[in-house]
């Protein structure tokens, strides 16, 4: 563990701690309490956005989470942790609309996001065992990108999301189930 995840993970405690120790003395405070605690929670595990998908033909269904890639995440996939390198924790980028949905009739997933800006542009996609599913490099690049990714509708798991523009980076946890 680096110096600045320690002293990432004695912040959250003392954050923790202080939020712990303030007691419910006044109905008032109980409310920023909670919104404080909303924040850390949000701090900690991210944003999260599920979707559902249904298959009326073979009546088969897939759930996919779009995730932050949180702290937890960092110390329980190393070999992905390693094969992003340094730049795991870090996410300046913003990309619109993120989503991998089932192309049920080919049995793929696929993937799309929004790029406001123009740069190179590099995606990539591993699974937990840090593999590279999918890696792309696209010169100039600014719009919205789909691709096929090379996963089978009947694989669950978990995968993860580096996409990297200019000196941008956004990392994000796929998880279908």
């Amino acid at each position: 563990m680096t110096f600045l995840q320690k002293m990432g993970f004695a912040m959250f405690a003392f954050i923790l701690l202080a939020v712990g120790s303030q007691t419910a003395s006044a109905q008032a405070n109980q409310n920023d309490n909670q919104g404080v605690w909303d924040k850390i929670t949000k701090a900690v595990q991210g944003e999260s956005k599920q979707q559902s998908y249904y298959n009326n033909r073979t009546k088969q269904k897939v759930s996919v989470t779009v995730k932050d890639v949180s702290w937890s995440d960092m110390l329980s996939y190393s070999s992905v942790k390693d094969a992003f390198g340094s730049s795991w924790a870090g996410s300046n980028l913003i990309a619109e609309d993120i989503s991998l949905s089932p192309n049920f009739e080919n049995g793929y997933y696929f993937l799309s996001f929004s790029l406001p800006e123009q740069e190179s542009t590099k995606v990539v996609v591993l699974d937990v065992a840090g593999n590279e599913i999918h890696s792309e490099v696209i010169e100039d690049f600014s719009g919205t990108y789909e691709s096929k990714i090379n996963v089978a509708i009947t694989q669950k798991g978990t995968y993860f999301l580096k996409i990297v523009q200019g000196f941008n980076l956004l990392n994000k946890k796929l998880v279908i189930e």
